[in-house]
């Protein structure tokens, strides 16, 4: 009787085994299925219902592959524009500069992902186009009034390298790491535009504001996956996300209310001084409106982070490759020499005439790849892209690094060479895959300011001073970056020599 009785345990044991492997198969069948109907682009099988390729991107992430990496080798093996699912939600890559292009024309893949960490970070409902697009063009106006990106503005940057040099030329060629030097003098310009103020290094909010901007950018990991994906799941990261994104609301709603107290319609002095009087004019109750006063904050925060954290840490990029490659910086030096003298600084008008500087500065954004993936764009209804569906809600990732690391585009993409920006009269050559600030309706607001500051920067620095291991013996820098949206160049000190 118990031998019986075991016999059939085991039988009905076979048969529950045998039962629930049938239904794995069945359903990954069904998905299988209904995932080639779907008429995605191609891309890695996966097997599991619902969670699809999470485990993969999971562990690649674990092993310390960062995503823009991981995305690009799947590239290789599936073409440069695939897609799989992942938690329920397609996800297409794009890592080919033409199907980024041809993708952000397209008007139904310009929202975002909404999700509470995104509304926390920078506004309750920006996600769609429709509500950021006014918004970027209150923005850009702001901007052309004060002459970003013209002529006007070359003065105030002008004065804050001018603060910059001082600063260095104090130190004696004494060791140094320069992150503090160019987060002050960078900051320092959106801060004037934004705030109407500028704040010596030794003031103490300016180490707390660009504090809490870089370490908000290094939660919102490569290409913004906190904020972007339409999924909410808890984590200490989010955790601290969410802290650091009250401290930087307290900071910037400080200087709103301070404005306020003083405002004045017919002396507007920066960004915040205009906001309030667009509000004054058409105050909006709307929550997708600009001009809703809640949503000011928030998009304060998002137009200083646009401005500070990209262009100090190019720099600190340059100053680290310039040790690296010194006759780079020796051929800087006599083409600076050589154009603009050694009796004033040089001047944007300059740039024509400074072909070999151009390519450096373009190569260096070319090689760092600063924000690798941009923020991951939401198809915000069913749409077409070359033949394929692309249902609403899934994520459009726009890989920017490989296309900067693309062997078919620069032959040698990991080799630091200026001269291919370079024609063979010499000429600075501009190249329409260098797209390190994206591509498209999303572009970064900050470009025109970005570009103007750090030509600026390079050649007043580069005029003045030369970048030196601090001795013979002294390590080079190394070139790995800190991952996170935007790629931080390692700690590193260094000597800046006065020239004479």
């Amino acid at each position: 009787m118990a031998a019986t009785s075991f016999a059939l345990s085991i039988i009905s044991g076979s048969s529950l085994t045998s039962i629930f492997l049938l239904f794995v198969i069945f359903v990954t069948a069904v998905f299988f299925f209904l995932s080639k109907k779907s008429n995605l682009p191609p891309g890695p099988l996966t097997l599991i219902p619902y969670i699809g390729f999470a485990p993969s991107i999971a562990y690649s992430l674990y092993k310390g592959e960062p995503l823009y990496k991981f995305l690009m080798h799947l590239g290789n093996k599936h073409g440069q524009v695939f897609s799989f699912t992942a938690l329920g939600i397609p996800i297409i890559v794009l890592n080919e500069y033409q199907a980024i292009r041809e993708a952000f024309q397209n008007t139904k893949l310009s929202d975002r992902g909404k999700n509470e960490m995104q509304a926390k970070v920078f506004s309750p409902t920006f996600n769609k186009w429709d509500d950021m697009g006014p918004f970027r063009i209150f923005a850009l106006a702001c901007f052309r009034q004060f002459g970003i990106g013209t002529s006007r503005f070359e003065e105030p940057i002008s004065k804050e390298s001018a603060y910059l040099i001082d600063e260095l030329a104090s130190l004696k060629g004494k060791a140094v790491d320069l992150t503090w030097h160019f987060n002050n003098a960078v900051s320092n310009i959106i801060c004037k535009v934004v705030f109407g103020a500028r704040f010596e290094l030794s003031d103490e909010r300016i180490h707390r504001l660009t504090n809490l901007v870089k370490r908000q950018n290094e939660l919102i990991g490569t290409g913004g996956l906190e904020i972007y994906v339409p999924i909410n799941i808890p984590s200490k990261a989010k955790q601290e996300m969410s802290k650091v994104a009250d401290e930087l609301h307290e900071f910037v709603n400080e200087m709103i209310e301070s404005h306020r107290k003083n405002f004045d319609p017919n002396n507007l002095n920066d960004v915040i001084d205009l906001w309030l009087n667009e509000i004054r004019l058409h105050k909006s109750d709307d929550p997708n409106s600009f001009r809703n006063p809640d949503n000011m904050p928030g998009l304060i925060a998002l137009i200083f982070n646009a401005g500070t954290d990209t262009t100090s840490n190019t720099l600190r990029w340059s100053s680290q490759y310039l040790v690296r490659y010194p006759k780079v910086q020796d051929r800087i030096h006599r083409e600076i020499d050589t154009v603009v003298g050694r009796n004033r600084l040089p001047k944007l008008v300059d740039k024509p005439n400074l072909p070999y500087t151009q390519a450096v500065i373009a190569e260096l954004h070319r090689i760092i790849s600063l924000i690798p993936l941009s923020g991951f764009h939401v198809a915000g209804d069913t749409t077409t892209f070359r033949g394929y569906t692309i249902p609403k809600n899934s994520l459009v990732i726009s890989n920017l690094y490989a296309v900067l690391h693309s062997p078919e585009i620069w032959g040698d993409p990991e080799e630091f060479r200026p001269e291919r920006f370079l024609d063979d009269d010499g000429n600075f050559r501009e190249s329409d895959e260098l797209i390190p600030f994206g591509i498209g309706r999303r572009i970064c607001m900050g470009e025109a300011l970005a570009r103007q500051e750090l030509f600026i920067f390079f050649t007043h620095l580069l005029h003045q001073f030369k970048f030196e291991k601090t001795s013979e013996d002294a390590p080079m820098p190394t070139l790995e970056p800190i991952e996170g949206v935007v790629t931080h160049p390692q700690k590193y000190k260094l000597r800046v020599i006065k020239r004479d």
